[in-house]
Parts: C-alpha cells; sequence; structure tokens
C-alpha cells in the first residue's frame, strides 16, 4: 500500500525514554492498518519496528488522510514497562488475557 508519512512533531520524553510522534499520513483507497503504518514509520525513521508503538490513526472525513500519534521507544524494556498491555497486544508484543468465567458452585442445602 502506497502511503505519504508527514511528521508534524517530534517531541523527546526523556524520562519515559521515548519520542512521541505527531504527523498526517496520506494514502491511497483505505485508511492503512496499524501493523502497515508501523512498518513505514520505523522504515522512514531507521528504528527498529518493535520499538514503534502507533497510538491512533484518525481519518479526516472526506479526504484520503489521517492524522497520527505514535511513539518510539528506546528499548523493549521501557517499552513493556510503559505501554498498558492493550496497546501492546494490538502490536503484537503483549499476551492477550483470557477472561475466566469461574462456575458459581451450588449452594449447599442444609
Amino acid at each position: 500500500m502506497l502511503m505519504n508519512i508527514q511528521i508534524i512533531k517530534d517531541e523527546k520524553k526523556p524520562l519515559l525514554k521515548r519520542r512521541e510522534l505527531t504527523g498526517k499520513i496520506g494514502y491511497e483507497a483505505k485508511t492503512p492498518a496499524r501493523l502497515d503504518v508501523r512498518k513505514e514509520l520505523a522504515k522512514k525513521l531507521n528504528v527498529k519496528e518493535e520499538l514503534v508503538v502507533v497510538r491512533r490513526i484518525k481519518p479526516d472525513y472526506g479526504s484520503q488522510s489521517a492524522k497520527l500519534e505514535a511513539d518510539i521507544y528506546d528499548d523493549e524494556k521501557t517499552l513493556k514497562d510503559v505501554e498498558q498491555n492493550y496497546m501492546l497486544v494490538r502490536h503484537g508484543a503483549g499476551e492477550k488475557k483470557e477472561e475466566k468465567k469461574e462456575e458459581a458452585e451450588p449452594a449447599e442445602k442444609k
């Protein structure tokens, strides 16, 4: 998929050991998937794909462009410590928690 990524703001957050990016994506046809955007950002910025987390892709109404929010971490340890589990699952790095349905034990009759 052909997409044009333009970085508007690149802010370094040393305390969280990450860079926060804001940008725009131009694309053809449908809005690109989160993992496709992640791959393109990693290639454009020369970083490991595993360290990129795409927070939000918000399409602009009536046009083939979207606003983009992403974070790039310095290392995987910080990524796993700071990011919430649901975001890691979306990027394939976390473990999906399955809800356990406990069967209600029948009450003892006296």
